[in-house]
């Protein structure tokens, strides 16, 4: 006799595990893409409402920019996609674009389909990198403070079946606080390299969010992500229900991604740091922005004006 009631807990098991994997994966670039998204809008909208939006461009552009395309670039290549046409610095007052990638795909590959996902969201995980690699040659000693983080986050249990995402998300703030005291230690203000680091960080912080079509372009990729990841642990589970897992041994962990959540926490300790420092940098650039703008416009007796 089928049961029935045993069939649907383990679907619903499966769903679960699924769900919580990506969000355990993913969950944090959406967040910050979206967070820095809303503040990179209500920058520009504060210059296009006072001083017109080309300061902006040419202040933070022709850096930030450039690095955002070329985050979309990259994962074309790496998902084996074909660059039809790219313009890294190309501001248009016409469409307000500053720079664009257009590519082609073949829709019946699965793997180039998937490449959608992380071709919208590249210009995060692109731009994470470029901070990453100032630090490297801006920020001498910064080496120390990632291991520390590197320590902290591998050392993090997770169960993906629990859906226990708390300690992770206390590494991020751990980790936050420890990178934000080591780049504004009052040491650095005597270095030119902090300047530097300061200014260019915060132009490749400022072009670091997923906007609208960068979103529009992923969801296809999440979807096509989210059915293989669910096939995957609907046969990986179904082994471990039958038992036939026995038959690979010692081999059958390095199946489960369980098996890698040291790794993994440590590259999300690493890239939540980075992330949480370009949210702060973006931030702070809005408020900045906001003020002295606001100020420009009541000598100009134009009066206070909204941001959003």
């Amino acid at each position: 006799m089928i049961d029935f009631d045993a069939i649907l807990e383990f679907i619903g098991n499966v769903v679960v595990v699924t769900l919580s994997q990506l969000l355990w994966l993913l969950g944090v670039l959406f967040v910050y893409g979206l967070l820095l998204y809303l503040f990179a809008r209500l920058t520009r909208t504060s210059y296009v409402k006072s001083v017109g939006a080309k300061f902006d461009v040419i202040f933070t552009g022709w850096v930030g920019t450039p690095v955002h395309e070329l985050g979309h670039a990259v994962f074309c290549i790496l998902f084996r996609h074909k660059i039809i046409e790219m313009k890294l610095y190309n501001p248009n007052p016409a469409d307000g674009t500053l720079g664009y990638v257009s590519h082609t795909y073949n829709i019946k590959s699965r793997y180039q389909r998937i490449g959608n996902l992380f071709i919208g969201i590249g210009p995060i995980l692109f731009g994470s990198l470029v901070l990453y690699a100032l630090l490297y040659f801006l920020m001498p000693g910064f080496l120390n403070l990632f291991t520390d983080i590197t320590i902290r986050s591998t050392g993090l249990p997770h169960d993906v079946r629990q859906g226990n995402f708390l300690n992770i998300w206390n590494v991020f703030r751990s980790s936050a606080t420890s990178f934000m005291g080591f780049i504004f230690d009052p040491n650095n203000l005597h270095s030119w390299r902090f300047w530097a680091f300061l200014y260019l960080s915060f132009c490749v912080s400022s072009h670091m969010e997923l906007s609208p079509p960068d979103i529009k372009g992923a969801k296809s990729g999440l979807i096509t992500l989210v059915f293989t990841v669910l096939i995957l642990n609907f046969v990986i589970m179904g082994i471990e229900v039958l038992g036939f897992h026995s038959f690979f041994g010692e081999y059958w962990q390095y199946v489960k991604m369980e098996t890698y959540a040291p790794q993994i926490n440590m590259f999300l300790g690493l890239l939540g740091s980075l992330l949480t420092y370009a949210l702060i940098i973006s931030g702070l650039n809005f408020i900045l922005t906001y003020i002295i703008l606001s100020i420009y416009n009541l000598i100009r007796d134009r009066g206070f004006f909204s941001p959003f």
